[in-house]
């Protein structure tokens, strides 16, 4: 209706094509410098999460359906995640251990486009990890799980820090309850006889994005462990 309407309507053609122009320049800026970013990330080691976020958009379709659930990167993954799809970005609402779950339902209703979760490691132990991935097993559900490995529950940490910055925590460097040792991930996956990769080298992420895009292709559950930068 809205189109019918303006199609109606004489427009000022000169005046769309200036604003036209003047918001594509702004949006080439946009893409630019977001580029650049990703470009001196590639090499940083630990991985970059920046670096993280480009190696996705390379590795997989790009009617990829993305479940967010990382807290502390949420930001970053919509700057730098390639979102060119109608439905491609959804998020849990609440608190953190839904993001399995809620990737389970995606891939029900998209058996056609793949579904990555995109999770911290500590939003992953909040998850019904074990069902989960049972249940991705047992209803044919491949979904792909990419862990942004910490080692800790940043999102903890940067609270002792904002609300007390000149606190025990921050001047003893001790944030009691944020650092996470957890379990073989990858162990963890290949009990339920899925397909598992830790990843410490930048240089080897998009290869294993793709392994992990090939094991859901041929119907199995894949997680991908990431070591990234503290």
């Amino acid at each position: 209706d809205l189109a019918r309407a303006l199609d109606a309507i004489k427009l000022d053609e000169g005046a769309i094509a200036k604003r036209r122009a003047k918001l594509t320049a702004s949006h080439d800026e946009l893409v630019k410098g977001r580029k650049a970013q990703q470009a001196a990330a590639r090499g940083k080691n630990p991985i970059d999460p920046v670096w993280l976020c480009a190696a996705l958009n390379e590795a997989m379709p790009d009617d990829t359906v993305y479940l967010d659930e990382v807290t502390t990167h949420t930001n970053l993954l919509r700057e730098h995640l390639a979102l060119n799809k109608p439905q491609c970005l959804f998020t849990r609402q609440g608190g953190l251990g839904q993001g399995l779950g809620l990737s389970l339902g995606l891939k029900l209703a998209n058996p056609d486009r793949p579904v990555v979760t995109l999770i911290g490691d500590g939003g992953f132990l909040y998850n019904p990890v074990l069902q989960s991935f049972g249940a991705a097993r047992d209803f044919d559900l491949p979904i792909m799980v990419v862990i942004f490995n910490n080692k800790k529950y940043a999102a903890m940490q940067n609270m002792h820090q904002r609300l007390y910055p000149d606190g025990t925590a921050v001047e003893k460097n001790s944030y009691l309850g944020t650092h996470i040792n957890g379990p073989d991930y990858v162990k963890v996956m290949e009990a339920f006889g899925g397909y598992g990769e830790k990843v410490e080298n930048p240089d080897d992420l998009v290869a294993a994005l793709k392994r992990g895009h090939d094991a859901n292709k041929s119907g199995k559950t894949a997680l991908i462990d990431v070591a990234i930068s503290k």
